[in-house]
């Protein structure tokens, strides 16, 4: 993840003209983006129905 993160922040940064001293920012700018695209390819948990008792058999 940290060559991505690398990747991404460094074509941020030559996208925005290579700003002098915003490492920092774009690092982070990277991050939040990638950590955002993993994010969707999450499943939520399913949600857990509640099991009815069976109606006990009278004979």
């Amino acid at each position: 993840m940290h060559e991505q993160v690398q990747r991404r922040a460094y074509a941020m940064w030559e996208a925005d003209g290579r700003p002098e001293g915003q490492d920092q920012a774009y690092w982070f700018k990277a991050v939040s983006e990638i950590a955002s695209e993993a994010a969707k390819t999450v499943k939520p948990p399913r949600k857990r129905t509640t099991r009815t008792a069976k109606a006990s058999k009278v004979a």
